[in-house]
């Protein structure tokens, strides 16, 4: 009995050093955040099978001033899938037969494979795109928070947990130009030759007194804009662009912002959340003409 539970420890620390040495020798995935390798037939990818992919993983991103996708999908046929793609960070395979199912980690480190069914009804197929869209677009935004919660302004977070109740990951990048008990706000400004990058981040509670919540949550934030965010030209001022449509979900708003009296403008992201009695706003505002404002938008998401 003794040499059999010796025996029996060695296969079991064998196994564990074996699953220990394969994340070892995982290698760190490739690829953008927002791009999916779909491994599919020609016939199914130009037919309406591919429709229903692109119409459901190349969708929109809302409130951004040029099209910018949320996902681009990357098509290549099973037989050309070789290891220069298996390290990629987000995976698809479909195909006629496949049972819907991801697995982690398969090639590479924090990677992404998914599996999907081609051969099931249409309904049943935009399902499964569905889900597999709204696990990517989670895992993108978790990966994000992940990043900013290993590297972060501490002290800033610390504060804005004390007195406003939420947690934040301030990226280090930001400077904290006001904070008191009613106001939080940090900006980063980047400016050269090639580029002019501006980028706000702002939290402030505010207090309704009607019961149209959405209406009070913009005239007040116009307020707090109009008073702490202004323009380089006296006179001038941000705001929320009442002329762009503003969506709205589950509290998380998006949506565009001008500058009154001047002529800038760019995307903005907005989170309301009760705290007790109180209406938390943490918003965040970016400018950066004719480039793609994407990855700012989904970290202010992903943080905010």
């Amino acid at each position: 009995m003794k040499i059999n539970f010796i025996i029996l420890s060695f296969i079991v620390l064998f196994s564990c050093n074996n699953i220990s040495e394969k994340k070892r020798m995982l290698s760190e995935n490739t690829g953008k955040q927002n791009e999916i390798i779909l491994v599919i037939q020609d016939k199914e990818w130009e037919g309406s099978i591919g429709k229903i992919l692109k119409n459901t993983f190349e969708i929109e991103i809302p409130g951004l001033p040029q099209s910018e996708r949320l996902f681009n999908l990357v098509q290549i046929n099973p037989s050309e899938f070789s290891r220069f793609f298996r390290t990629h960070k987000n995976i698809i395979f479909v195909g006629e037969g496949i049972k819907d199912s991801y697995t982690k980690n398969k090639w590479a480190k924090a990677q992404i494979v998914m599996y999907l069914d081609s051969k099931s009804d249409k309904s049943i197929f935009e399902k499964s795109c569905n889900k597999a869209l709204n696990f990517l677009n989670r895992k993108e935004l978790e990966n994000i928070k992940y990043t900013y919660k290993n590297g972060h302004n501490t002290e800033a977070r610390r504060y804005i947990k004390e007195n406003f109740g939420i947690d934040i990951f301030l990226p280090t990048e930001y400077t904290v130009s006001l904070k008191n008990e009613e106001i939080f706000i940090s900006d980063f400004h980047s400016f050269n030759e090639k580029q002019d990058l501006l980028k706000y981040i702002l939290v402030y509670e505010i207090n309704p007194k009607q019961d149209n919540i959405q209406n009070e949550i913009i005239r007040i934030t116009d307020s707090v804009l109009a008073v702490q965010v202004k323009g380089g030209a006296d006179g001038t001022y941000v705001q929320l662009d009442s002329k762009t449509p503003l969506t709205q979900s589950d509290g998380l708003y998006r949506g565009m912002w001008t500058l009154k009296n001047g002529f800038m403008a760019g995307p903005f992201i907005m989170k309301s959340r009760y705290i007790e009695d109180r209406i938390i706003i943490s918003l965040g505002l970016v400018f950066y003409p004719n480039e793609s404002k994407r990855d700012y938008v989904r970290t202010f998401e992903a943080i905010l």
